[in-house]
């Protein structure tokens, strides 16, 4: 049994007619364009638990069970349960330990989102036993998701667009590693977890972030308890100043440990 509770009841939504809402939730949608990335090591699933959906009315329990597989891990994701449905926003990250990120970005889309956030209690985990919470929230369902939800999910299955050169941008990459960066300090690099991805959609976006901003980046391998091969892109120490001085600028204080800045 999986519980949800509400941090806060019933706060006020209402449509006001004549705003701006596409050209709003278009500029809100690039803050957080590349925070979604999928993650198999073990390292994250501790920290993401996110095995399915769980979801308080019938309806969406049918939908998460339907599209629990390509969801595995997620801490971010756009829904569209038909083709001629429109697409909402969903964020949801593991509680308390990225309580500050959900609430930032809760701030963020709240003109768009007519809930407040929500803190589930998982399932106790099948090999440590270990309960782990989660907090998310979600957008109002808008036809100007449609073209995103188009462009990063082919077949149920979250891609990486050839053109992503043309759509990653500081902001964005800065939401990606406050998302789902690790800061190795034996290293003193940054490693982006992007496991669910394969190594050519990988090499696409390592492409990008040198020919966009003059990041250099490599694979690492990674091999799961399960055997699952992935690959994670670790930005090259070298680049490190700059992709600091790029980036920072959009962290909120309690994330820039993950580019190795104390606080």
């Amino acid at each position: 049994m999986v519980h949800t509770q509400l941090l806060k009841k019933g706060r006020g939504w209402s449509y006001s007619p004549g705003f701006k809402w596409e050209k709003l939730l278009s500029r809100s949608y690039e803050l957080y364009l590349f925070s979604f990335y999928t993650c198999y090591s073990d390292y994250l699933t501790s920290l993401y638990v996110f095995k399915r959906f769980y979801c308080k009315t019938s309806k969406e329990e049918k939908y998460s069970n339907k599209y629990k597989k390509e969801y595995e891990l997620t801490n971010a994701f756009l829904e569209r349960v038909k083709p001629n449905h429109n697409t909402r926003f969903r964020i949801d990250h593991t509680y308390p330990v990225q309580e500050a990120y959900v609430l930032s970005l809760y701030a963020l889309f709240s003109p768009l989102i007519a809930m407040e956030p929500v803190i589930s209690v998982r399932k106790p985990d099948q090999r440590t036993g270990k309960v782990y919470k989660s907090m998310y929230f979600r957008t109002l369902n808008f036809s100007c998701l449609n073209k995103y939800h188009d462009l990063f999910y082919k077949n149920k299955t979250k891609v990486v667009p050839l053109n992503i050169h043309e759509l990653l941008t500081p902001r964005g990459l800065a939401h990606w590693i406050m998302g789902d960066g690790l800061f190795i300090s034996d290293k003193a690099v940054v490693v982006l977890c992007t496991e669910s991805f394969t190594k050519k959609e990988l090499e696409v976006l390592i492409a990008a972030l040198d020919e966009k901003f003059g990041i250099q980046a490599t694979l690492n391998k990674r091999i799961s308890n399960t055997g699952t091969v992935g690959w994670r892109i670790r930005v090259s120490k070298k680049s490190m100043d700059k992709l600091t001085t790029l980036v920072s600028p959009f962290f909120i204080p309690e994330l820039l440990y993950k580019l190795g800045i104390d606080q």
